[in-house]
């Protein structure tokens, strides 16, 4: 069976280059290279990016006590040069100034203290740790040294206490919201829990674990609470449950990546189950199916023997024999030869059993001594019981005395588990007491967040009202402004044509007064002239009809000037641009600037007014600008027609902004919402010192475009 309490693993953080020199260091290794391995190592540093002093040494320092923690990890050396570098790197991490990486490296040292069986060393730095995150406030610090206590007392068998530390681990966990090694916390407290036999509490934290590790999808987190349900099931002589769980650990081992041999532990586990059920038929199938692991040998050699072993007890339980004894004796000779005392124990427990019922009661009695003598050694309760039971089964002669001390220490275990239980329960009490209060705060805390949300909603909602409100009102200002700008555009219009329609009847009279009146009378004077019988020599008959010549050139001029002056060429087109010049010439003169207006195929007569209003606007609000920040000397605005819309563009040469970075005032934004309300596209371009340029497309009816033209 698995039931593998959750340790912890850390992991080193070496740049590249010193991760070459140390297996550089292990290929060659010298037992005693610390001094030239630290000239080594900064060395290496140095030569590749000399530091300043003080960094320089701050880096050795740190590195230090990596490369001794590392060294102490490396089990290809002696336990005693590994313990060396252990004790280095702890004196090491006494001249770390930052609490952080200093308290990191104690929990580190620690584990690996553990990890070496240096009790001592352990104890002395996990404590020193708790003593540091206490100090710091570091509840993850806190928690990890209870979680190595924990590790701790389980090995020694400290049930209770182990328990404790697991709890304390899960509740600063908890605090934290770690809900990953919670859950791992509620695991190692439930495989403690089974193995006082309090099935029901373990159970219990089971399922908490597992609905933590659902959430977090932790298949193999998932794998084992469901191998440990199954076990526990089958302790309480539920078979059914206990298949049903084991079958649902399989399934989501598939989702787990590195298996190992956890499927073969699970198929030994359903084997035991129906072993106990009395269905051996299907139990042997179970067994051999995880024997058919060609490379399990060489995996897991302590989980082959185990295999061998109930596979030949289930076959001896069924009547069957063959090969039993030779089973037997191959799962003991492997147990043997690892040392592995429990299993030495099953072995010679099977043994004596097996010979005692084919009547070879000396080597019954043999294999139940020494399986008897070998437990108490361990302190191996349960199979000091099973031993004694054994005995007083095959000893005749000593049987009550057997029976009397099996009954004695099953009263004593039965005493003190239930006294761990009980210590187990009013923990337990403590922890759905921790979780109460947490959760009555999550529901008071849940009580102010919703209230804060209704209160937020009202304000809202108020605030959205009042907005409403105050965009109505905006709106209405705007459509009587709009209207405003139309009244006030008209009567420019009116304004400008009244002083165009004066112009032309002043060119007309002027016309007139040229044609009929000027002109008739040269012309009159000029034939007068003609008639004129001019007498004397041939200069002066020469300059008489000079003058009558010229006096003809006069009447053609005067003609075209009175022709052209008739001519409509102010129409209404160009209306628009005399209010757009007007109103450059008058700012202008304001902000120094010369101006140049370009009008290429813009037929004005043709745009709707609303388009000329709200262009003469942003012009408007463009040379605005251009006065109050500018600066510009020149500015030029262009008027045209491409692909279907009116252009506009209006350039300058002044100071400029940064467009990218500058938040749009008032005025851009109202340029870019009336470019929108004609659904047209607004673009500007700025940078510093490089002046302005923004163009504006307007879409238009092109075919009054084209009627026009």
């Amino acid at each position: 069976m698995i039931f593998k309490i959750f340790r912890k693993s850390f992991f080193s953080r070496f740049v590249f280059r010193i991760l070459t020199v140390l297996k550089i260091i292990q290929t060659l290794y010298i037992p005693v290279f610390q001094l030239s391995f630290l000239v080594l190592i900064v060395s290496v540093v140095t030569s590749c990016n000399p530091p300043n002093q003080d960094s320089a040494a701050k880096l050795v320092e740190v590195d230090s006590v990596s490369i001794w923690i590392q060294n102490a990890k490396n089990e290809s050396i002696d336990l005693k040069t590994r313990k060396q570098g252990l004790y280095k790197a702890y004196q090491q991490n006494k001249f770390q100034k930052n609490d952080s990486v200093k308290n990191s490296n104690l929990s580190k040292l620690a584990y690996e203290g553990y990890q070496l069986k240096d009790s001592v060393f352990f104890l002395n730095t996990n404590r020193e740790a708790q003593k540091l995150s206490m100090k710091l406030r570091d509840t993850f610090g806190i928690a990890d040294t209870h979680w190595s206590y924990g590790m701790y007392y389980l090995e020694k068998e400290l049930n209770e206490r182990a328990y404790y530390h697991y709890y304390e681990a899960y509740k600063n966990f908890q605090i934290i919201k770690h809900e990953f090694f919670a859950g791992k916390m509620l695991y190692n407290m439930a495989i403690i829990q089974k193995d006082v036999n309090d099935y029901t509490g373990s159970e219990i934290l089971t399922f908490q674990a597992i609905s933590i590790f659902k959430k977090l999808k932790k298949y193999d987190d998932l794998y084992r609470c469901y191998n440990l349900l199954g076990t526990v099931f089958k302790y309480m002589q539920d078979y059914d449950k206990a298949i049903m769980y084991h079958t649902e650990a399989l399934e989501n081992l598939e989702n787990v990546e590195q298996k190992g041999t956890y499927k073969e532990s699970s198929l030994n586990n359903l084997g035991l189950v129906y072993q106990n059920k009395g269905d051996f038929k299907n139990a042997i199938a179970y067994f051999n199916k995880a024997l058919e692991k060609s490379d399990l040998i060489i995996q897991d050699i302590n989980l082959y023997a185990r295999l061998i072993d109930n596979l030949a007890y289930t076959k001896f339980l069924s009547g069957d024999t063959v090969n039993v004894l030779h089973d037997y004796n191959k799962s003991l000779h492997i147990r043997d030869s690892l040392g592995y005392i429990s299993g030495i124990i099953t072995s010679k427990l099977h043994l004596a059993e097996f010979y005692a019922k084919y009547a070879d009661t000396v080597k019954a009695l043999l294999n139940a001594e020494e399986a008897h003598k070998l437990a108490k050694e361990v302190n191996n309760n349960r199979d000091v019981l099973a031993s004694l039971l054994l005995l007083s089964n095959l000893d005749t002669k000593n049987a009550s005395h057997y029976f009397k001390n099996y009954a004695a220490l099953n009263d004593s275990l039965l005493t003190e588990e239930r006294k761990i239980r009980d210590k187990f329960t009013r923990i337990r009490f403590e922890t759905d007491e921790y979780i109460e209060k947490t959760e009555m705060l999550s529901a008071q805390k849940m009580m102010i967040s919703i209230a804060s949300v209704v209160a937020v909603l009202i304000l809202s909602l108020l605030y959205f009202l009042n907005a409403q409100r105050t965009k109505n009102k905006e709106l209405l200002f705007e459509k009587e402004q709009q209207k405003a700008n139309e009244e006030i555009y008209s009567l420019m219009l009116k304004q400008q044509s009244s002083l165009e329609e004066g112009r032309l009847r002043e060119r007309q009279r002027i016309s007139e007064d040229l044609h009929d009146g000027v002109l008739g009378k040269i012309f009159g004077t000029r034939l007068a002239l003609g008639f004129l019988n001019i007498k004397g020599d041939d200069e002066t008959i020469t300059k008489h009809k000079l003058y009558v010549d010229e006096l003809q050139n006069i009447e053609k001029e005067i003609r075209t000037i009175s022709h052209e002056l008739k001519n409509e060429i102010l129409s209404s087109q160009t209306d628009f641009i005399k209010i757009v010049e007007n109103l450059l010439n008058t700012q202008s003169e304001i902000g120094s600037f010369n101006f140049k207006i370009i009008n290429n195929k813009a037929a004005w007569d043709t745009i709707d007014n609303k388009i000329k209003i709200n262009f003469y606007r942003i012009i408007q609000e463009a040379i605005q600008n251009i006065n109050k920040y500018s600066k510009a000397k020149n500015v030029k605005i262009e008027f045209d027609l491409v692909n279907d819309s009116v252009y506009l563009y209006i350039e300058d040469d002044g100071v400029g902004f940064d467009s990218k970075s500058k938040s749009n005032g008032i005025g851009l934004k109202n340029m870019k919402s009336r470019v929108s309300k004609l659904n047209g596209n607004f673009d500007i371009k700025s940078a510093v010192n490089k002046g302005t340029k923004i163009s504006i497309f307007v879409p238009v009816d092109t075919d009054n475009y084209e009627k026009s033209l």
